[in-house]
Formats: structure tokens, C-alpha cells, sequence
């Protein structure tokens, strides 16, 4: 059975993401996934719970391939040709990334919002 993320996990989640790039072109049919991600991260609910989270659309005109990177509060990065997934598995992606840091902090007595 697959991991199901509620919202208020996710919510809780993308405390541990800091920077958000999502490249495309907007009149290239490939680029749905990456116009799909960057309006559920542009959600009220993702900047209420990190005021610090900065979500940066590049537009362009040419004909490069869309893509998406996720930088992370430990300086990691995850990066996605977002021509070949679809916006659940990015974001599931992205969840046990985060889900790992939150142990992570958790056993180390970390918090995530003091970073």
C-alpha cells in the first residue's frame, strides 16, 4: 500500500523545504507537471507554515525541458525533469525526503523551526 501524506502532514513537511525553482516554458505542452506543481505550492496553507519558503517560477522562452529543484534546510537538493513525473510523485518524493529530516531532527533534538 502506498504512503498516503495528509494535509496536515504535508503542511507539517514543507517546513523542512527552503526554495522552491521550477523552470518552464509556458506555451510547451511537457510543462503541465511543473505549471500543475507550482500552483499547489503556491498555496496559503504552505507560506502560513513556512514563512520562510521562497517559490521561484523561471519562465522562459526557450525550448529547454521543464524542471524542478528542491532545496532543502540541510543545504540538499532534489531535482526533477518534471517532463517524466507527475506532480504526486514529485511531491512524494519530496515528503520522505522530509519525513527523513524530521526523524533526523527528532532524534537529535533538533527543531526544524530554529533553523
Amino acid at each position: 500500500m502506498p504512503l498516503k501524506v495528509t494535509k496536515e502532514m504535508s503542511t507539517h513537511l514543507i517546513k523542512y523545504v527552503r526554495t522552491i525553482d521550477v523552470s518552464f516554458n509556458p506555451f510547451d505542452n511537457r510543462t503541465r507537471s511543473a505549471r500543475e506543481l507550482l500552483r499547489q505550492m503556491n498555496a496559503t496553507r504552505y507560506t502560513r507554515s513556512n514563512p520562510k519558503l521562497k517559490v521561484n517560477p523561471i519562465v522562459s522562452a526557450t525550448p529547454n525541458a521543464p524542471w524542478v529543484k528542491f532545496g532543502f534546510v540541510d543545504g540538499t537538493d532534489k531535482r526533477f525533469d518534471s517532463r517524466e513525473f507527475l506532480v504526486d510523485e514529485m511531491l512524494m518524493d519530496v515528503w520522505r525526503v522530509a519525513m527523513k529530516m524530521d526523524d533526523d531532527f527528532e532524534l537529535e533534538g533538533k527543531n526544524v523551526d530554529d533553523m
